[in-house]
C-alpha cells in the first residue's frame, strides 16, 4: 500500500499536467467529430451508359456541389474524389437533352446542393463515311528520269467512323509520297492522314484502312504534252472601245519535262500584253511563260503571234421630254399637239453618240394635212447615229381655224 501511495504522489504535477493535457485533447477531438460544416466543391461530370452509334458533341464538363458532414471528414475530401454522372441511357437519338446529375455523397456526408442540378447535352450520330484518297508529292525522282503516270493508289476510297461534327471538319484526305531520287518504279504502304480546310491533321479517327498501296512508275526521260496558249491581256481599252477577239499562233506548245510538273498544267499563259488606252487593233509577238523544270520541245517556234481584235461599242442614249417640232403647218390654223414632247431612244458609236446633245434631237410632224387628227411622229436624220425608238409613235392633234 505504501508502495502504491509512494508511486501517486511521485511526481504528482506531472501527471495531473498529463491528464489535464488528455482531458483537453479529447475534447478537442470530440468538438471536431460533432462539428458539422459545409464546404462547395466544383467536381467533374462523367457521361454513362451512350449507344455506340451516338457520341457526344457538347457537355458541361463541371458542376458544383455542396457537402455537409463532421469537419474532420469534410476538410479532408479531395474534389477529385467525388464525381458526378449523367446517366444516357434513354438517350437513342441525335439531338438536344437536358438530364440531371446524380452525385453519391462520401460516407458520413450528404448533399446540400447541386448547381445545376441538371446539364445541357448535345448528341450527335457517328456516321461511317466513304472519301476518296488524294496524293501529294514530295521531292522529284533522280535526275534523267521521270514519274511514266500519277501514282496508283489502292483502295482509292477508304471510310471513316466519325460524329457527324468531324465529318463536316474534313478537307482531305490523303497519302505523303515521297519521290525524292527514284530511278525505278516501287510500290509502298503509307498511312492514310486528314486535314482539315486550315491543312491542320485530324487525329485518333477510326480510317479503313489505315494504310493504302501505292504504286509507282518511273521511266528514264521525261514525258511530253501539248497544251494550248492563253494570252494573258492586262490594262483596258480607250473609254467606247472592247476586244471583240483574241488570236494566238500557233496556238498550242509542245513541252517536255518531268511529270510532277507538267502533270497539272492545263495550258500556258504568255507574258503580259498591256492594251490599256488601245483605240485600235494590233498584232504582237511575246514569248510563253515556261516554269522551272519544264521545257519547250525542238523543232517549233519560240514566239507566239497574237492578234487583238479592239472595236469600238455601240451605245445607247436616251433623252426624255424631247420637244417636237411642228412642220408644213398652215399659218391660219392654230394647231395643238397632245402631248408636245417624246422620249427618243439613239443608237450608235461611242465617239458619236457620248457628245449628242438634246439640243441636238428634232423630233417632228407634218402637218400639211390638216384633216388628219393622228400623225406620226419623226426624227431628222443624225449622221452616224440610229434611231431606236420614238415614244410615243404617234400623238394627236387638235385643229382650232
Amino acid at each position: 500500500m505504501q508502495i502504491i501511495k509512494k508511486w501517486i504522489t511521485n511526481n504528482l504535477d506531472i501527471k495531473l499536467l498529463a491528464i489535464l493535457m488528455a482531458i483537453i485533447l479529447w475534447f478537442y477531438i470530440s468538438s471536431q467529430y460533432n462539428t458539422v460544416v459545409e464546404k462547395y466543391y466544383e467536381i467533374e461530370i462523367i457521361p454513362i451508359n451512350l449507344e455506340d452509334m451516338l457520341s457526344i458533341r457538347e457537355i458541361r464538363e463541371r458542376v458544383t456541389v455542396g457537402i455537409k458532414g463532421p469537419q474532420n471528414i469534410v476538410e479532408n475530401i479531395a474534389a477529385n474524389k467525388i464525381t458526378g454522372t449523367v446517366n444516357l441511357q434513354n438517350v437513342t437519338e441525335a439531338g438536344e437533352y437536358l438530364l440531371g446529375v446524380d452525385v453519391t455523397a462520401p460516407k458520413n456526408t450528404q448533399i446540400t446542393k447541386l448547381i445545376p442540378e441538371k446539364v445541357r447535352i448535345l448528341i450527335e450520330k457517328i456516321v461511317k463515311q466513304e472519301y476518296l484518297v488524294q496524293y501529294n508529292l514530295i521531292g522529284l525522282p533522280e535526275k534523267g528520269y521521270s514519274l511514266e503516270d500519277e501514282p496508283e493508289i489502292i483502295p482509292k476510297d477508304v471510310f471513316i467512323t466519325s460524329p457527324e461534327s468531324i465529318h463536316k471538319m474534313i478537307n482531305q484526305v490523303k497519302v505523303d509520297i515521297d519521290i525524292s531520287d527514284l530511278n525505278k518504279s516501287i510500290k509502298i504502304k503509307e498511312n492514310v492522314m486528314v486535314f482539315t480546310k486550315d491543312n491542320v491533321t485530324i487525329n485518333n479517327l477510326s480510317i479503313e484502312p489505315e494504310k493504302v498501296s501505292v504504286s509507282i512508275q518511273v521511266r528514264e526521260g521525261y514525258p511530253e504534252k501539248l497544251l494550248s496558249i492563253k494570252p494573258r491581256i492586262i490594262g483596258k481599252p480607250a473609254p467606247g472601245f472592247y476586244i471583240s477577239k483574241i488570236e494566238a499562233n500557233p496556238s498550242t506548245f509542245k513541252i517536255f519535262g518531268e511529270y510532277t510538273r507538267i502533270a497539272n498544267i492545263d495550258f500556258l499563259e504568255t507574258i503580259p500584253i498591256d492594251v490599256n488606252g488601245v483605240s485600235k487593233s494590233l498584232t504582237v509577238k511575246v514569248s510563253p511563260l515556261i516554269s522551272d523544270g519544264i521545257y519547250l520541245a525542238e523543232n517549233q517556234e519560240t514566239l507566239v503571234e497574237v492578234q487583238i481584235q479592239v472595236e469600238e461599242k455601240e451605245e445607247e442614249k436616251i433623252f426624255e421630254n424631247v420637244k417636237i417640232e411642228p412642220r408644213e403647218a398652215s399659218p391660219f390654223i392654230n394647231y395643238q399637239l397632245i402631248p408636245e414632247t417624246v422620249k427618243v431612244r439613239l443608237v450608235g458609236k461611242h465617239r458619236y453618240i457620248e457628245s449628242l446633245k438634246i439640243e441636238d434631237i428634232r423630233p417632228f410632224v407634218n402637218l400639211s394635212d390638216t384633216e388628219q387628227k393622228t400623225v406620226k411622229v419623226e426624227l431628222e436624220a443624225l449622221p452616224d447615229i440610229s434611231l431606236a425608238e420614238i415614244t410615243p409613235a404617234e400623238i394627236n392633234v387638235s385643229v382650232k381655224r
